[in-house]
């Protein structure tokens, strides 16, 4: 599908340069910048100083993604019970005792690796394991994002970004499987876990819309969904923590915190680098 990355001004042109340079840090070498001939061919109606193309960027169908996942832990003698809650683990050394609650029934398992990967109750499980010490678990911070739809055609064909903010991507403009276009997500931290849409908010993403599409129609945009990301900070600039025991000295322990939504693209890369420390 393709991305483009958009910038107004020179500090978001030097914020530009800057993410174009972390990129080939990482070695992601086929970031192109655009001339404006360029940039109008890419995104029709965008406003922009300055424009980079990205043509490996893609898109996930999340459901059909967790559906191959299942079928691979299937495949390789895994079960997935759900409606399990993890009440907590006690390690005697070698073995962690695992106690579970399934649907009002507790029950135990022993086993010899323990992995938290919670998302938003990361921090809450890893505090029910009694041989960690309480210093290795960082603060949470709920922090909201909301997208908004986009009702009628538009002219779009590839991912629209502004440049990032402190604390997400910005409310930028995607395309999903169906051809459906969204934008968001803002930033909001609350004090809850509170998954319910803000139509308020629409005025304030009108605002950051048009500074990059100036020929938003706001009347087609409507309220969509919400989710919610594990931040670790409040400020500065943050990065999955994955702990094992070479930091908290608990053989066969895995922590993963602030796994937030880029984790689902990079879910197989932190599988295998799990997989590594597990072994």
């Amino acid at each position: 599908m393709g991305k483009v990355l958009v910038a107004h001004g020179e500090r978001e042109i030097e914020k530009l340069h800057t993410l174009v340079q972390q990129a080939k840090n990482n070695g992601v070498l086929d970031l192109a910048f655009l001339s404006q001939a360029e940039l109008a061919h890419k995104a029709p109606q965008i406003k922009a100083s300055m424009g980079v193309w990205s043509p490996s960027t893609g898109i996930v169908d999340s459901h059909q993604l967790m559906l191959s996942y299942l079928h691979k832990l299937s495949e390789h003698g895994g079960q997935y019970v759900n409606n399990t809650r993890f009440v907590g683990a006690q390690f005697d050394g070698h073995y962690f005792i695992v106690t579970l609650n399934c649907d009002g029934q507790l029950f135990n398992l022993k086993c010899t690796t323990l992995i938290n990967a919670a998302g938003l109750f990361a921090q809450s499980c890893a505090k029910q394991i009694d041989a960690l010490d309480p210093r290795f678990i960082p603060e949470l911070y709920y922090c909201k994002g909301q997208y908004f739809s986009y009702q009628g055609p538009h002219p779009f064909k590839h991912l629209i970004y502004p440049m990032p903010e402190q604390h997400g991507l910005g409310v930028h403009a995607t395309i999903d499987l169906a051809g459906q276009l969204k934008f968001g997500p803002d930033t909001s931290f609350i004090d809850e876990l509170d998954y319910t849409p803000n139509e308020q908010a629409k005025a304030r993403f009108v605002s950051e819309i048009i500074k990059y599409w100036p020929n938003l129609d706001g009347s087609r945009l409507q309220v969509s969904y919400c989710g919610i990301r594990p931040k670790l900070l409040k400020s500065g600039t943050q990065d999955f923590v994955i702990q094992d025991h070479s930091v908290h000295g608990i053989k066969g322990l895995i922590n993963l915190f602030g796994i937030e939504s880029p984790g689902l693209t990079a879910s197989l890369a932190i599988a295998q680098h799990v997989s590594k420390k597990a072994s």
